[in-house]
């Protein structure tokens, strides 16, 4: 499940950075499946994350 999500995570930033698709409706669907997985495991982002994965959490959820 955590790689998972960091996958998920990973795939926002090449969406945002690579594709420029940061207010696209695919990018706004995707931010929100990450937020219902955190939400629904109850996962710590900030011991349970991989240090770079962390950093890219907080910048499209904090």
């Amino acid at each position: 499940m955590i790689r998972d999500l960091h996958g998920q995570i990973e795939c926002l930033a090449r969406l945002h950075i690579h594709h420029g698709l940061y207010y696209s409706e695919g990018f706004r669907r995707r931010r929100e499946h990450v937020r219902r997985m955190v939400r629904e495991h109850n996962v710590d982002v900030r011991t349970e994350l991989d240090p770079m994965v962390g950093l890219l959490y907080r910048r499209y959820f904090d």
